[in-house]
């Protein structure tokens, strides 16, 4: 298994699939041919479904701006990844064609191989082979994640902690409506003044999920986390660490633990809506922010996996159906009401013993991309059923 690294990336949103992988795709084929010539960028299935709503095609006009290119969506075409992109070109005389998969949390596969440039850093393959091999060593999940790792993990882990609370503060400054035909208001700061008028704790968790998720629909720089339209869930619970004066190292350290779970996710099933649905998304992010908070509170490793097992059993099934393809309705919500469920978790798993726990986090992994992969593709990242297709109410 990767570096915890390749789950947090500091980027533009609004999609770490449809934008940030693209991105990296378009920067590949710059980085690796010459005189490019006759270009043309095929997006199919869920890229070319969703594309325009999630900036696909202007993230790929930016990055071959002096390039006569010509940007192709194929609605028909079926391809063994929902997010497929195919470069046609001349470069230097001769004819290529590269197939991309964007696999989630700006991840992307180059004609079937990993581009990522992040270590192979973990033998264990599932949580509860890290939990033999902690109960061995008398480790805790994050002395795990520094033997793993390279030194300089805490200033990863600090410049991640920074670029969320960056946008948090950013978001909760603005008001007016979010780019796109929807319209969306920004609510983050009408949430946030609500909670300086009643100081319940709860107002301020969910100013805070919307304020990141505000950015992101805004194409601003937010963290993945594990993806771009679930990047409001880790930084609201830090908020709520930081309210309850939780150590700033011990937060620190918990994002590292909360990578791991994130890592986890995406080594054995799925982050990728257009693949599993909004449970491989928001699901993964609140399982990843409840194995945060239970860290950060002190909490064993067991109790750890047990609040993250709680907090994805009970995100099962969940669809990806934006509104036109924007990551605006229902996906800024969900990160508010997902947030608070990663609290919730994380105290339902300190309420109940160990002995309880009848299924173990990796078999709820297993589950929910079994799950995502029986969901009818139409409700994973298409706008083509549920609440993308309720779409007049704005109209009017």
């Amino acid at each position: 298994m990767k570096s915890i690294k390749n789950i947090y990336v500091i980027g533009n949103g609004p999609s770490s699939s449809h934008t940030m992988g693209p991105a990296f795709a378009c920067d590949y084929i710059l980085k690796n041919y010459k005189n490019i010539k006759d270009l043309q960028v095929f997006l199919f299935e869920s890229l070319a479904l969703t594309g325009k709503g999630h900036l696909t095609d202007r993230v790929i006009n930016e990055k071959f701006e002096g390039i006569n290119h010509e940007i192709i969506f194929d609605f028909k075409t079926k391809q063994e990844h929902p997010n497929t992109l195919i470069f046609k070109f001349n470069s230097e005389g001769q004819n290529h064609e590269i197939k991309v998969e964007s696999i989630g949390g700006g991840s992307i596969l180059i004609d079937g191989k990993d581009n990522c440039s992040f270590d192979e850093c973990y033998k264990e393959g599932t949580l509860n082979e890290i939990l033999s091999y902690c109960e061995s060593k008398n480790l805790s999940l994050f002395d795990y994640i520094k033997e793993k790792e390279s030194d300089d993990i805490y200033n990863f882990l600090e410049e991640v902690y920074k670029a969320m609370k960056e946008a948090i503060n950013r978001g909760l400054s603005k008001e007016g409506v979010l780019p796109g035909k929807l319209k969306t208001k920004r609510k983050a700061k009408e949430i946030y003044d609500n909670y300086l008028k009643t100081k319940d704790n709860t107002f301020y968790v969910m100013a805070s999920a919307f304020a990141v998720s505000e950015e992101n629909a805004d194409g601003q720089i937010i963290v993945t986390a594990p993806t771009c339209g679930s990047s409001g869930v880790i930084p609201a619970a830090i908020n709520y660490l930081e309210l309850k004066e939780v150590p700033h190292q011990k937060i620190i350290e918990g994002l590292g633990v909360a990578a791991l779970i994130g890592n986890l996710i995406k080594n054995n099933a799925s982050i990728a809506g257009a693949m599993c649905g909004c449970q491989a998304e928001i699901g993964a992010a609140c399982s990843m922010a409840s194995a945060l908070i239970t860290y950060a509170f002190g909490y064993c490793n067991k109790k750890i996996a047990q609040a993250a097992e709680i907090a994805l059993e009970h995100s099962l099934g969940l669809t990806c159906d934006p509104i036109e393809g924007y990551v605006q309705i229902p996906c800024i919500e969900r990160n508010a009401i997902f947030a608070l469920k990663a609290i919730n978790s994380y105290k339902l798993a300190c309420a109940i013993g160990l002995e309880s726990s009848k299924i173990s986090f990796d078999n709820i992994v297993k589950t929910m991309y079994e799950t995502g992969i029986d969901l009818r593709k139409e409700y994973k990242e298409t706008s083509q059923k549920g609440m993308s297709k309720i779409n007049d109410f704005y109209k009017s």
